[in-house]
């Protein structure tokens, strides 16, 4: 392992933004450099050539409102061009220089990463420390030269939500459906029977309390 390391400052701010959003946040699971398992593979938790480690673990904790499975599907879909790619809970999706960039994929590594979500920034240092403002909104940030999609009337894709969900995804939605009061936390005894009781108003089968690309199209049409 190297001595003399350190994070890229993209990711130093992403953490920083993170901890800032959510203060009582567990950090259980936090990492940056890896252990003697990485160091033995290839890794983005590894220190490059330069010292520079590419890679931030988050730790999931939706118990005090940080939810990584949300979060990675946030990040996703705000497609900030300094991501490499995102693992979380068995899955992972690419940057704009990956494969099928910013489509989540069956993540089948040793780690399934359901305890934490992992981020790798780009080895470019342009791209790994450009300490911009990430968009943690869901939406690009206005104005930035490293958001691919920032434009005023970008909409992101919606993702599918369920049991468990929190957010703005989530709040939007009850706010279509009416549930009172806003939470942002998708539970199972308003929010998903909200959802269950529209599904079938509008015989959107299956009526399973989950929203998918076809009850979202109908909410937005």
């Amino acid at each position: 392992m190297a001595k003399d390391w350190r994070v890229a400052k993209g990711l130093l701010k992403l953490r920083e933004q993170i901890n800032a959003q959510y203060p009582g946040r567990k950090k259980d699971s936090d990492g940056t450099i890896g252990n003697a398992e990485h160091s033995a593979r290839e890794s983005d938790h590894n220190p490059d050539g330069n010292g520079v480690v590419h890679a931030l673990d988050t730790t999931h904790d939706p118990a005090h409102g940080f939810d990584s499975y949300a979060f990675s599907d946030m990040l996703i879909r705000a497609r900030d061009s300094r991501i490499k790619y995102v693992i979380s809970n068995r899955r992972i999706a690419s940057g704009p220089a990956g494969p099928q960039p910013w489509v989540w994929r069956k993540y089948t590594g040793k780690n399934p990463h359901d305890h934490h979500n992992h981020v790798s920034i780009r080895y470019d240092v342009s791209y790994a420390d450009d300490e911009t403002p990430w968009a943690l909104d869901g939406a690009p940030a206005k104005g930035s030269p490293s958001i691919v999609h920032a434009v005023e009337n970008y909409i992101p894709p919606r993702i599918t939500l369920r049991v468990g969900n929190i957010g703005k995804d989530v709040e939007y939605l009850q706010r279509m459906l009416g549930v009172k009061p806003i939470t942002g936390k998708f539970d199972k005894t308003i929010t998903e029977e909200a959802v269950k009781a529209y599904q079938r108003k509008y015989k959107l089968s299956p009526i399973d309390g989950v929203v998918g690309p076809k009850t979202w199209k109908h909410l937005e049409s």
